[in-house]
C-alpha cells in the first residue's frame, strides 16, 4: 500500500521531474541547512546530452554499415567498437565499475545483427552514459566542511599580505583590480605567474613536502554532491542523505521527547519546503524512509535552475524556485552563476571548446617526430621512444604486421575520442576557502596573470557586511562546477592539474614550437612567450584574448613560422 501511494504522489509531479535523468541532469548539494537540489539544463548544439550521445550512436552505425545495406552485423563490427574493457583502460568508466568482460552488443536477440537500441544498451551496460559527473577534493586538511583559517597557509598569508597594500588589514576594490601588477615584481623566473614558493620561498617548500601524501590520502574522501553520474549507487547516496541530516536534535527530528536516529528525515532535517515533503511523503507520517528519499533523489525538485548552453558564447541563465534565493545568485562578468550560501560558494562555469581539434592532430605531431628514419611509420623501437598517451604498441597495431602507421594510431584514438566527445562532464572541483586557492583555478599551486585579473571580480561575490572591502573571514568555502562536453584523459590539456607541487609540468600535446614557447606549461602561449612576429601572434589568436591556446596552435599555418 506504501509503495502505491508514494507512485501516486509521484505522478503529481511537475513535468520537468519526469524528464530525469536524461532531459535534464540534477545535482544535490549537501549544505549546512539542508539540501540545494541544482537542475542543470544543458544543450549541446541545439541538442539535450541523451540527444547528442544517440546522434552519435547514428553515426557510428553508419560507419560500421560497410556494405550501406542499412544492417549492421557482428562481422562489420569486429574490432571498431569500444568493449568494456577499451572504455576503463581509456579511463571513460570507473576503474570500480564491474562488467562481465565477454559482454556484446548483440543480445536482443543475439542473430548477428546488431540495432541501434542494441548499441545504446550496451554502452549504458559497460558505464558509458550521456552525462557523468566527477568530484575532487581540495588537497589541503579540512576540519569538517571548512578550510584552515589564514595563517595555516604561507601562500595565502603571503596573498593577502601582498595584496593589502595600505596594511588595513582588507582588500580594496584597488587593491584587487592592480592584483596583477602588485604581483608582477615577484615573478623572479619571468615566467608570467607567481608560484606559491616565490610568495613564500622560505616555508612553501615544507608545506608542498606535506601536502602531498595529504592529496593522497583525501581521494577517497566523500563528495558533498549527490546525483545521477556519480560512480556511487543510488543505495549509497540514499544511506549518506540520512547519515547527513538524521539528528537526535527532538525539534528537527519532528519526534517529541526522542533522542535516538531514526533512520527517517523530517522536513527541518532534510530543509525540504513543506510544499516538496508533502509530496516525497507517501504515507503521510511526516517522515521521509528509505524508499521515499530514493523517490526524492530519483526525482528531485530543483531550488534553482541553470541553462548551459554549450558551444555558445553567452553567460549561464538561472532561475530561482523560491524569492528568497534570488539574492544569493549572482552573474559573474565572466558568465558564470555563483550561488552565495553564508561560508560556502558555488561556482557553476561552462567550458566552451567549440573548435575541437581532431585526433589527427593531436597525434601527428607525435608520429612524425618519433619516425627517425622518415619512412612513415614505426618500428616498436620508435614507438616505444614515443608518448601516445599510455597506449602500447601492441594496442595501435591493428593489423600485427609490426609496423605501425598514422591511421592505425589516429584510428585508435578517434573510436574513443568519439565516445568521448559525445557526452556531458560535470567537474567538480573543491577550490578551498582560501583566495589563494580559489584563484588558483586550475590547481597547479601557481596564479597565472589570468587567473590575478578575476581577482577583482571576487569583491562583489563576498562583501557580506557590504563595506566595499573583503575581510579574510568573508572568503568562502568554494567548489567550482564546470560543465563541459566530454574529451579523453589523456587529451585533454598539456599540464599535470594534479600537481600540487608547483613545479612546472611536462608538456606532451601540441605542435613543437609551442610545446617550447610556452615557457611557464600553462597550456597557453602569451605575447611575451610567443618568439615570432606580433602579426603572426595576432593571427593566430583567433579569438584576441591576447594568448594562442593548444586548439589554436593546432590549426596555425606551421609554414609561418618558418
Amino acid at each position: 500500500m506504501k509503495r502505491l501511494f508514494c507512485l501516486l504522489n509521484l505522478l503529481a509531479l511537475p513535468l520537468w521531474a519526469s524528464d530525469a535523468p536524461d532531459e535534464a541532469a540534477y545535482s544535490v548539494y549537501l549544505g549546512e541547512n539542508g539540501v540545494l537540489v541544482l537542475k542543470l539544463i544543458i544543450e549541446v548544439e541545439g541538442s539535450t546530452p541523451r540527444g547528442a550521445f544517440e546522434h552519435y550512436i547514428d553515426h557510428l552505425m553508419k560507419s560500421l554499415d560497410s556494405n550501406g545495406d542499412g544492417t549492421v552485423t557482428t562481422n562489420e563490427t569486429n574490432g571498431k567498437y569500444l568493449t568494456a574493457n577499451d572504455a576503463r583502460q581509456a579511463q571513460l568508466t570507473p576503474s570500480s565499475e564491474t562488467v562481465a568482460r565477454n559482454l556484446v552488443p548483440d543480445t536482443s536477440p543475439a542473430d548477428g545483427k546488431i540495432t541501434r537500441q542494441e548499441f545504446l544498451a550496451y554502452y549504458r551496460r559497460i558505464g558509458l552514459n550521456p552525462f557523468v559527473a566527477f568530484f575532487q577534493p581540495n588537497a589541503e586538511p579540512q576540519n569538517g566542511n571548512r578550510q584552515p583559517r589564514r595563517g595555516t597557509s604561507p601562500s595565502e598569508t603571503s596573498l593577502f599580505l601582498q595584496l593589502d597594500t595600505n596594511r588595513d588589514g582588507k582588500l580594496s576594490a584597488d587593491e584587487l583590480t592592480g592584483a596583477l601588477q602588485t604581483l608582477r615584481k615577484l615573478d623572479l623566473d619571468h615566467d608570467e605567474t607567481i608560484s606559491a614558493a616565490e610568495l613564500n620561498p622560505l616555508t612553501d617548500t615544507v608545506v608542498n613536502q606535506q601536502r602531498l601524501p595529504q592529496t593522497q590520502d583525501r581521494m577517497g574522501s566523500t563528495s558533498p554532491f549527490l546525483g545521477a553520474g556519480f560512480d556511487e549507487s543510488l543505495q549509497k547516496q540514499v544511506r549518506r542523505l540520512i547519515e547527513k541530516y538524521d539528528t537526535t536534535d527532538p525539534l528537527k527530528s519532528g519526534l517529541p521527547g526522542s533522542r535516538v536516529r531514526n533512520q527517517k528525515l523530517s522536513p527541518q532535517e532534510i530543509g525540504l519546503s513543506q510544499t516538496a515533503f508533502t509530496r516525497y511523503d507517501g504515507d503521510g507520517d511526516g517522515q521521509l524512509d528509505f524508499d521515499e528519499l530514493r523517490q526524492f533523489l530519483t526525482h528531485p525538485e530543483p531550488t534553482i535552475i541553470i541553462t548551459f548552453n554549450l558551444g555558445e558564447d553567452s553567460p549561464l541563465s538561472t532561475h530561482t524556485v523560491t524569492d528568497e534565493l534570488q539574492d544569493k545568485v549572482k552573474i559573474s562578468p565572466d558568465g558564470s552563476a555563483n550561488i552565495n550560501l553564508g561560508s560556502t560558494q558555488l561556482c557553476l562555469v561552462k567550458n566552451n571548446v567549440s573548435r575541437v581539434p581532431s585526433a589527427d592532430q593531436f597525434l601527428k605531431p607525435q608520429f612524425m617526430a618519433a619516425d627517425a628514419d622518415a619512412n612513415g611509420y614505426l618500428e616498436k623501437s620508435e614507438a616505444d621512444r614515443a608518448f601516445f598517451f599510455g597506449a602500447t604498441f601492441q594496442d595501435l597495431d591493428a593489423d600485427k604486421n609490426e609496423k605501425l602507421f598514422l591511421e592505425e594510431v589516429v584510428a585508435y584514438f578517434q573510436l574513443r575520442f568519439g565516445v568521448a566527445r559525445s557526452r556531458v562532464v560535470l567537474n567538480i572541483n573543491e577550490q578551498g576557502r582560501t583566495l589563494f586557492e580559489i584563484l588558483d583555478t586550475d590547481r597547479d599551486r601557481r596564479l597565472s596573470f589570468r587567473e590575478l585579473k578575476s581577482a577583482a571580480e571576487k569583491l562583489a561575490l563576498w562583501d557580506k557586511d557590504g563595506d566595499g572591502l573583503l575581510s579574510d573571514s568573508e572568503v568562502p568555502l568554494q567548489y567550482r562546477l564546470v560543465v563541459a562536453q566530454g574529451t579523453l584523459p589523456a587529451l585533454e590539456g598539456n599540464v599535470d592539474r594534479g600537481n600540487q607541487t608547483g613545479t612546472l609540468a611536462e608538456l606532451t600535446t601540441g605542435p613543437l614550437w609551442f610545446r617550447k614557447m610556452d615557457k611557464n606549461r600553462d597550456g597557453e602561449v602569451s605575447q611575451r612567450e610567443f618568439l615570432g612576429d606580433l602579426s603572426l601572434f595576432e593571427q593566430f589568436d583567433q579569438n584576441k584574448d591576447q594568448y594562442i591556446d593548444l586548439t589554436e596552435a593546432l590549426s596555425a599555418p606551421v609554414e609561418s613560422l618558418k
